[in-house]
């Protein structure tokens, strides 16, 4: 079944698709269960904090150093997903390098929090460049209604953030053991065999790092 002209036009511009694929990788990588704790505070961090800065009157002085911070941090998000895009490709066109499903599965779930955290900057950032134009003189101070938008959107780029960061290190630890790890497994060994062991496991991961 063909779907009409103009809905096809709009899937196009369907940013949920992203956020919703996002929301469906908050899962235990263990378990592959759920993780509620973070979903719950996904979808109620924004209302929560729009509706606590209606209660408390909160009025921003100023959007104009926002506007451009926030769309720095988009800019750095998108190429940080690049980056990570192209070593997801570079490890899969190399036969030599077979990747475990776990390393994968970090991979895709960093780029899509990537995505979506440089998604949410950058819409942060367009709504405060139009509460900008829209304020009529300097010293104006904005609406609280505007400003409850602002700092709604302000707290999921800081949640994804923090995810994003999460997920690059969990990316990085799980798919080589950082130097800290092999020194602490070598100097732990307690006989000649598990500290030679532990040495040649250190030598693997060294050799690895450095194909």
């Amino acid at each position: 079944m063909h779907k009409p002209r103009w809905l096809r036009v709009f899937s196009r511009l369907n940013v949920f698709a992203l956020l919703g694929d996002q929301f469906r990788y908050l899962t235990d990588l263990s378990t592959n269960r759920p993780e509620w704790i973070i979903r719950g505070l996904v979808v109620l961090l924004a209302p929560a904090a729009f509706t606590l800065s209606l209660v408390f009157h909160v009025q921003m002085q100023t959007v104009g150093d926002l506007v451009g911070a926030l769309g720095l941090l988009a800019g750095v998000f998108i190429s940080a997903f690049a980056l990570v895009f192209s070593i997801r490709i570079n490890l899969s066109a190399k036969p030599s390098k077979v990747l475990e499903r776990r390393t994968a599965r970090l991979i895709d779930e960093s780029a899509l929090t990537l995505l979506a955290a440089g998604l949410l900057s950058g819409i942060d950032a367009i709504w405060l460049a139009g509460v900008s134009a829209s304020i009529p003189a300097e010293g104006y101070v904005v609406s609280e209604f505007a400003t409850a938008v602002t700092v709604g959107l302000s707290s999921l780029v800081v949640l994804y953030f923090l995810l994003s960061i999460r997920r690059l290190h969990k990316l990085y630890t799980d798919t080589f053991v950082p130097f800290w790890r092999v020194q602490t497994v070598v100097e732990g060994s307690a006989t000649r065999q598990e500290t030679k062991d532990a040495r040649g496991q250190a030598a693997e991961i060294d050799a690895r790092r450095n194909s």
